[in-house]
């Protein structure tokens, strides 16, 4: 079986603080020569208590984007694996994956209701023959960077916090479907995006965005919330895509949300809202280009 440097964790978002670990899981692969793996969850381990908290990105996309480090060992967690006791978690490490350098956070917990710390893990480690390195936290405004506080901050419409502590805009991805095609009517299109449910809405209002579709990017203005202007009852994320006029139902869009730019308003007539739009969409260009961002360049993936 060959060796591995093994990062540990549930790696919901890969933050900021997710990234430290991935790099001192590389640079232990690189000084002792191992093979690079992460040993993570298919599933947000609450899920299997029915509390799971809404993703900062999909488990799909989560596990993918996880690849590009090396080997990923994603087990399905549920009520059985839960009552695994910390000292078998450790022994499976060594014996079934192989781990001589396990890299986790200052904070990981692992084992039956997390009574495994760091400490523990050092223990268990001298016992079955693997090293373990801890990564201090990275911190942000005095309290170190979780998938809870991002979480809270896309929710209240923070989207620089968002930034600063995802290392990368907030963003979500989804299908474009039919609706009631009235921005169309007033005369600013909107792509209609299919969501997922699981992941993070940023509070209702509108926001400068950058939307991604067939490979390029482009400005966007666009509206999450239930547009109480024409009567809506549900919950929708529709940008406005600059400069853009092409037909693209059934494609997938990519939104990322730059900055909160106001409040949604129910207005006495679908022709205030329309000039609103105008205003919203002249303001997110000025917006867009004073921060320096560009479009209609490749999607970096």
């Amino acid at each position: 079986m060959s060796k591995r440097a093994i990062a540990l964790g549930t790696f919901d978002g890969l933050h900021r603080g997710h990234l430290r670990i991935m790099e001192g899981m590389e640079r232990a692969a690189e000084e002792l020569g191992l093979e690079k793996a992460v040993y993570t969850f298919s599933n947000h381990p609450l899920e299997a208590f029915g509390i799971a908290p809404p993703r900062l990105i999909t488990d799909e996309e989560r596990i993918s984007k996880l690849g590009r480090y090396g080997e990923v060992i994603a087990e399905r967690f549920d009520l059985a694996l839960a009552a695994t006791l910390p000292e078998e978690f450790a022994r499976r490490m060594a014996e079934e994956f192989g781990v001589a350098v396990a890299v986790a956070g200052f904070n990981y917990t692992f084992g039956s209701k997390g009574s495994g710390n760091m400490t523990k893990l050092r223990e268990y480690g001298e016992k079955y023959g693997f090293e373990v390195r801890e990564i201090p936290p990275c911190m942000y405004q005095g309290e170190p960077v979780s998938s809870t506080r991002i979480r809270a901050a896309v929710e209240a419409g923070d989207m620089a916090a968002a930034r600063d502590m995802l290392g990368r805009e907030y963003s979500l991805t989804g299908p474009v479907i039919a609706n009631k095609g009235i921005g169309r009517r007033i005369g600013f299109p909107t792509a209609n995006m299919g969501i997922n449910r699981g992941l993070v809405l940023p509070k209702s209002g509108v926001y400068v965005c950058v939307a991604g579709i067939r490979g390029k990017r482009y400005g966007a203005v666009t509206n999450v919330g239930c547009n109480p202007t024409v009567n809506g009852d549900k919950v929708t994320i529709e940008p406005h895509i600059l400069d853009f006029s092409e037909g693209i139902y059934g494609e997938t869009i990519t939104v990322e949300f730059i900055e909160y730019l106001r409040g949604e308003i129910e207005f006495p007539s679908v022709d205030e809202l329309s000039a609103q739009i105008g205003r919203d969409a002249q303001k997110t260009a000025e917006i867009l280009k004073n921060k320096g961002l560009q479009w209609e360049l490749p999607v970096v993936q």
